[in-house]
């Protein structure tokens, strides 16, 4: 396991020691866990939403070509 050292506000470690139950470093690698996994989901959430947009745009393009207009 490795020791990671920060520097934070005097009002935010108060928050976190209270929040923390007496775990801080557990604490704040599970927050840290959930916030990349939050940013993990929005970029998946993001490329499945221009995949849906490209693949949108490729069936109206087809349906164009092939019946002669567009969706």
């Amino acid at each position: 396991m490795t020791r990671l050292t920060l520097a934070v506000p005097d009002e935010l470690a108060a928050q976190i020691r209270a929040a923390a139950d007496g775990n801080v470093s557990g604490w704040l690698a599970d927050v840290a866990r959930k916030e990349l996994l939050r940013e993990e989901a929005v970029a998946v959430a993001d490329y499945e939403a221009r995949r849906a947009r490209r693949d949108a745009d490729a069936e109206a393009a087809w349906e164009s070509e092939r019946f002669g207009y567009s969706a």
